[in-house]
Order: C-alpha cells, then structure tokens, then sequence
C-alpha cells in the first residue's frame, strides 16, 4: 500500500475515532505498534506477540477477524489484498469502559498487585471505547472499499477465544513505566509545534498538536474529562511560548491564554474540549500571523505595539514621533520602509478593522465604536468605513445578522 495512503489513514482514524492503524507487510519483522507497545512491557513480551503473529499469518481472505486478548482489549485484522499476505490492524479499543469492575477482573485473571494494576490501568482508561460493532464494522466496509474497491465483499468473524492459554499472564515487568515512551514522544514533538506556532502554520501546527495529545499518557487525575483539561492547559502553555517565539508582544499572548483558560474550565464534555483543541491552535497562529514583530526593525515595532494598546488616544505622526523621540520624517520614511503604508493609513485600516471586530461581536453603538477605536468624528468613520469596507457600519451589522 502507498505510504502516503497508509499515513492519511493513521491521520483519519486517530484524529476521528483515537483509533490505531496498523499496515504490516509479510514476514512482519516487527508488530508492536499492533498494541501501542503494550506488550514490551509485559513479562514474556515476546510469547504475547508470537500469538498475535501467529493471527496474522493464518487471516482468511475476505475475512474483518476480531480478537480480543486477555485484557479484553479487541483488535480487528484483515488482509486488505485478497492475493497477498500483507495485514491491516485496527485497535486496540475496549468494549465498555475501565471501570472497578473491569480492573477487579483484570487483577483477578493476572494476579497483579497493586503497583502492577496501577501501571496498566494508566494506559487502558486512554483507549477508545466501542460497545456497538456495527458502527466500527461499517467504517471498516467503508475503508476497504476506499482501499481496494474490488475487494470489499467481506464477512466478518470473533476469534476463537481460546487462541490464547488461559495460563497465560499479562504482568507488567518489574518498574515498567508503560508510558515512558509516549512521554519521549510528546517531548521531542514539542520544539517543532513552537515553531510552527512561530511562524503561524496553521495546519502544521494542528498536526503535530493531535499527535501529541493523541499519544497514550498516564492520567495525572483519575476523573478523565478533567485530565483531558489538564492536558488542554498544558498544550495552552506550550502554544504561548510558541507565540513569544514568533515575536508577539506578552501582552496580547497573556490575554489570549487568559481567553483558554476560561473556555477550558467552562467545557462540560470531551466532544466541546476536542473542539477548543483546534480552536486554541487556530487563535494562537492567527495571533502570530497578525502580530508579529520579526522581521521589524526596534523602532517600527514599538510604534506597532504602542498603537495597538493606545488605538484609542491620538495616533498622528508627529506624537509618535514626539514619544519615540526620533524625528516625523525619520519615523515616516522608515514606516513607511518596513511596512508599506504611512502611519495614518495604517492606524487608520487598523481601527476599521477594529471597529468590524466590535461590530459582529458586540452590541455597543456604531458611535461608541467609532469613539472606541479613536475616531472621534462619527461623520469621517462612517466615511472612511464604507470607503474600506463598501457600506456604512449599521449596513454591516445588518447584513451580519440576516
């Protein structure tokens, strides 16, 4: 199969569905990604494996195969190519959640002991969780019939049970962090998510975010949504030092971060944090995308700070010039350099811009807006709005809300 067929789908499902996706070509040499890595830090790793491996070899054509191993975690196999040997993988996902019940099982089947149970109940409460096959089989009709139209006539059968001893223990080997090499991961995925946030990359950026927070992680808090909070928190602070790196002023990325925090203490459900995901990436490169100062010379990026936090007050050449204490055809000429626009026409565009902010997200008056941004005159506002824009202020508003 096509690498880049075979990356796009890991993408789809883990991004849609937190779903692992596999793609072996015979012999398989080696399968541990078929289980995140879960077995290497199991006792016997190797007997673990040569079960699955043993499935793999022995897939009937035209056959989605479940199996579920001795945690009960289920994985669905399938030769995609009915002429050949190569394995698709998809899992592993869990059938109802890990709750007591299911632990107390888990720890009564293997014998675990306490530290052994915490350690691998860490990774199972980060899997997916399916209780209904028909919705997971029929996206995986859909995929076969995306990868080989040919041949997607498939049945579907449940493993043997027994495929697997009953003697056979799933124990965590002695001081095995399950999560050591997801945190390896996330850390080496760090410095190139600041600087894609520098440079305002929007889709790399949210890329390189969703595999870091897809990646496996023991919880630091055993209520799920409110680790899934805390790790919304953390990637906050990450995309704040990205923005610093892409010469944003403090200023605006206190506020921004500020802005998350909030909407991230106030999301009730995984489905509203998942969407604050992205919303969180989109906010911070547009910040950089608006507000960097790279590639300004000193001067010109503290008159573009200073404007911004005194749109309001009087922003005309000569007092910029007065309180930078350069001379009005200096700071003209060099503006005007750097920028491409005079200072008027800047800080003009700029509270326009402004203004059409206020205007869809607030229901201040048209004249309290103009007097926000620092244009005092109502009558040259509205002039100069529908000059940039092509219609008044009120027009605006009322086409935004038809």
């Amino acid at each position: 199969m096509d690498i880049a067929l075979i990356h796009f789908l890991q993408r789809l499902l883990r991004d849609a569905l937190a779903l692992n996706f596999n793609y072996f070509s015979w012999p398989f040499s080696d399968i541990s990604s078929v289980d995140l890595g879960l077995r290497k830090g199991l006792k016997d790793s190797a007997r673990l494996y040569g079960t699955i491996h043993g499935i793999m070899e022995n897939l009937e054509t035209h056959t989605f195969t479940e199996y579920c191993d001795r945690y009960l975690l289920h994985y669905i196999l399938f030769r995609p190519y009915g002429d050949g040997k190569d394995v698709v993988t998809i899992g592993p996902f869990l059938k109802t959640d890990a709750d007591q019940e299911y632990m107390d099982h888990v720890i009564w089947t293997h014998h675990l002991n306490h530290d052994e149970a915490e350690t691998i109940g860490d990774l199972l409460n980060q899997l997916p969780v399916f209780n209904n096959n028909l919705r997971l089989i029929s996206i995986l009709y859909d995929l076969m019939d995306y990868i080989s139209p040919q041949e997607a006539d498939f049945d579907f059968k449940e493993l043997d049970p027994d495929v697997e001893t009953t003697d056979t223990d799933y124990v965590p080997v002695d001081n095995y962090m399950l999560n050591v090499k997801a945190t390896e991961e996330r850390y080496s995925l760090e410095e190139p998510i600041l600087a894609a946030i520098s440079k305002g990359n929007v889709a790399e950026s949210l890329e390189l975010s969703r595999r870091f927070m897809s990646m496996l992680y023991a919880p630091r808090i055993s209520d799920p949504l409110y680790d899934k909070k805390a790790g919304l928190i953390s990637m906050n602070t990450l995309m704040r030092q990205g923005a610093k790196l892409g010469h944003v002023h403090p200023v605006f990325i206190h506020e921004l971060s500020g802005r998350h925090v909030k909407l991230i203490n106030q999301a009730g459900s995984d489905a509203q944090l998942n969407k604050l995901h992205e919303k969180i990436i989109r906010n911070y490169c547009l910040l950089v995308q608006n507000k960097s100062r790279t590639k300004y010379s000193k001067l010109v990026k503290d008159v573009l700070n200073y404007i911004d936090f005194n749109l309001s007050g009087t922003l005309t050449l000569s007092t910029l010039a007065d309180y930078f204490h350069v001379s009005a055809p200096y700071l003209s000429r060099i503006f005007k350099k750097e920028m491409d626009a005079t200072v008027t026409d800047y800080v003009t565009n700029l509270r326009i811009h402004e203004s059409l902010r206020l205007l869809s997200a607030t229901n201040m008056q048209v004249q309290e807006i103009a007097a926000y941004v620092g244009m005092l005159d109502f009558n040259y506002y509205t002039r100069t709005f529908k000059k940039c824009i092509g219609c008044t202020p009120s027009e605006y508003r009322k086409n935004l809300r038809k």
